[in-house]
C-alpha cells in the first residue's frame, strides 16, 4: 500500500511540475496551403477519377526560426532540427480539418456522385533529397475516411467511413521563403470495410480498399505567434 500511495504522490509531483513550467510564445511561420486534387477511387461507383482540393494547415520551425529564439525553443525540437530541413507543429483540434475533400457531383458524367474527405492523424517519414530550394520526401499517415456515394451501381446511398493509411511521395520548391508549391501522389490503402461490424448495402462497395490522389498545392507562410 506505501508503495502505491508513494507513486500516486510521485506521478502527481511530477505532473505539477510539467503543469507548472514557462510556456514559451514564439513567432514561427504558419503555413496555409490549398490547391486542385484528382483523385482515383476504384470499387465505390462507376467512375473511378473524382476531383477535389487539399488542405495544409501547420506551424513551421526552422533552422532560422532555432537561432532567433534559441532560448524559447524547447529542447525536444532543438533535437529534430539535427536531422530533418524543418518541423511542422499543429494543435490537436486541426485534426479535424480534413486534408483532402472530394467533391464529384453526378453532373461531370455517369450519373456517380461522390462527396467526401480525408484526415490524416500524423505524418512521418524521410527526406530523400534535400536542397537548398527544393526537397522530396515521403511521409506515412494514419487515415480516417469518409465517403458518401450515389451511383447507379449501387442499390442504395451509401455512407462509407474507412480506416488505413495513405503512403505519399512530396516533392516542394520553395519559389521564395513564404511561398512554396508542392506537387505530391498520396496512395490510400483502406482495411477491407467487409471485415469491419459496419458493412455497406451494396457488396461492390465493399471492395473500396485503396484509393489515390495527385495534387498540386499553393504554400503561403506568414509569421504568427504560437506557444510552445
Amino acid at each position: 500500500m506505501k508503495k502505491w500511495t508513494f507513486l500516486l504522490f510521485f506521478t502527481a509531483f511530477c505532473a505539477s511540475l510539467y503543469a507548472a513550467r514557462p510556456v514559451q510564445r514564439v513567432e514561427v511561420p504558419f503555413n496555409i496551403g490549398v490547391g486542385p486534387t484528382m483523385f482515383w477511387i476504384p470499387g465505390v461507383a462507376g467512375r473511378e477519377f473524382h476531383p477535389g482540393f487539399n488542405l495544409s494547415l501547420y506551424g513551421v520551425i526552422t533552422p532560422q526560426t532555432l537561432n532567433d529564439n534559441k532560448e524559447k525553443i524547447p529542447l525536444k525540437y532543438r533535437r529534430y532540427l539535427n536531422t530533418m530541413r524543418e518541423i511542422h507543429l499543429a494543435p490537436m483540434w486541426m485534426m479535424l480539418i480534413p486534408q483532402y475533400v472530394i467533391v464529384s457531383p453526378a453532373a461531370l458524367g455517369e450519373d456517380d456522385a461522390l462527396y467526401g474527405a480525408i484526415w490524416s492523424l500524423l505524418s512521418v517519414g524521410p527526406e530523400f533529397i534535400s536542397k537548398r530550394n527544393y526537397v522530396l520526401e515521403g511521409k506515412f499517415s494514419p487515415t480516417v475516411s469518409f465517403l458518401h456515394v450515389d451511383s447507379d451501381d449501387n442499390e442504395e446511398t451509401e455512407n462509407l467511413v474507412g480506416l488505413g493509411c495513405t503512403i505519399s511521395l512530396v516533392y516542394t520548391y520553395a519559389i521564395t521563403d513564404n511561398v512554396l508549391l508542392s506537387f505530391s501522389y498520396a496512395h490510400l490503402l483502406q482495411l477491407p470495410l467487409s471485415i469491419n461490424s459496419y458493412t455497406p448495402n451494396d457488396a461492390t462497395s465493399e471492395h473500396w480498399i485503396q484509393g489515390g490522389a495527385l495534387s498540386l498545392t499553393l504554400n503561403i507562410r506568414f509569421g504568427v505567434e504560437q506557444k510552445l
